[in-house]
């Protein structure tokens, strides 16, 4: 399941460097990368994996405005009626298969492939194995095959330290890009740092009146989440860029106050959205640990189990682990939430939500 190395947690002194991290990035200014889009294609094609997902519909768009010509392998024939594929060629096929990705790669001639693959049930080890590193190895050697002239690979900021199963598939795809594995191939390495939707998951619990949980204090980590546009533009960026070959390019959203932030920060700002006070329900890390390792042993016997042990491993490793990268784009955290504020959100435990299958991240905006 997890590979976790966090355990001793010190509770004052985490709180304290986490402090001390987002006051000296509020007052300092990020340089390392110039936010606005750089470079126009001339019709060249750019093949998307993955490009049906969250992100992906936000780099199709990107790409028609910049004059690349998009390509989505897309599982489904109903992905060319969707909008945001307009301008975009759909060839059905499914990127765990390697004869799909060879023949669309054969089909289109791309001159990049961009693998935005990422597996749908991280705690699923099986389909991250499938999705996080075979499906994506699958890209790179039909790109090889093809003589394409860079392959962009959207990983993970967690690749720098690797605690979770999908960020290990992750880091060996690197490895793979890095030492050729699979031939002769220009890469890029993107690792954004978190995504909107993951910090805005209890959005519709806490409209609803619920409580917003943190462990201990709330204030173990800092991270500067960045908006799929902002990334979307920023990976646009990289495309047929020299400088970007051979490069591993770490980014985030922007480092105010509206975009950087603690788990705590986090919570108060969606209280402050819908005009709620503060109602914190305190978990401390002691007792969540006990049950991480209570479910990790009963997994052992009961497999239905292992999943739950991961997920709780998985909301610990969100909450202790910094994720802070050089600063790109514009949209903060806040923003996306006061697109939320006025939405329904549906009632209900979250063990009732996900038996009825609905979607807990809001991923439409």
């Amino acid at each position: 399941m997890a590979y976790s190395t966090i355990t001793d947690l010190d509770v004052a002194a985490h709180q304290k460097k986490s402090l001390e991290l987002r006051t000296r990035l509020l007052k300092s200014a990020s340089k390392t990368y110039v936010t606005g889009p750089t470079g126009d294609g001339n019709g060249e094609v750019v093949l998307l994996l993955g490009g049906t997902g969250y992100i992906g519909r936000a780099v199709v768009p990107e790409l028609v405005r910049r004059n690349y010509a998009p390509v989505v392998l897309a599982r489904s024939e109903s992905a060319r009626g969707e909008k945001e594929f307009a301008g975009a060629t759909v060839v059905v096929g499914d990127p765990t298969r390697i004869a799909d990705v060879q023949r669309a790669v054969a089909e289109t001639q791309p001159q990049v492939v961009i693998s935005l693959l990422s597996g749908r049930r991280p705690n699923d080890a099986e389909e991250c194995r499938q999705v996080d590193h075979e499906a994506i190895g699958n890209g790179i050697k039909a790109a090889v095959a093809g003589e394409v002239k860079q392959f962009i690979h959207i990983s993970d900021f967690g690749a720098y330290r690797p605690e979770l199963i999908p960020q290990v598939y992750k880091l060996q795809v690197e490895g793979e890009l890095m030492g050729r594995h699979h031939g002769d191939l220009d890469w890029t390495i993107i690792r954004p740092t978190a995504y909107y939707p993951y910090l805005s998951m209890t959005f519709g619990d806490v409209k609803n009146g619920e409580k917003y949980r943190i462990f201990d204090h709330g204030e173990y980590s800092v991270v500067n989440p960045i908006a799929r546009e902002d990334l979307a533009e920023f990976i646009v960026n990289q495309v047929l860029d020299p400088d970007a070959i051979g490069r591993i390019l770490p980014v985030g959203g922007p480092w105010n106050a509206d975009n950087t932030v603690t788990l705590k920060d986090a919570g108060q700002m969606m209280f402050d959205v819908l005009g709620r006070p503060a109602d914190f329900d305190v978990v401390t890390m002691a007792s969540w640990d006990k049950k991480i390792a209570n479910l990790a042993r009963a997994g052992k016997l009961y497999k239905k189990l292992a999943p739950v042990a991961y997920y709780l491993e998985a909301a610990k490793y969100w909450s202790v682990v910094d994720h802070v990268a050089p600063a790109y784009g514009t949209r903060t955290l806040r923003g996306f939430m006061e697109k939320l504020k006025d939405r329904e959100f549906p009632t209900g435990s979250f063990k009732e939500r996900m038996k009825s299958g609905t979607q807990l991240m809001p991923t439409d905006v």
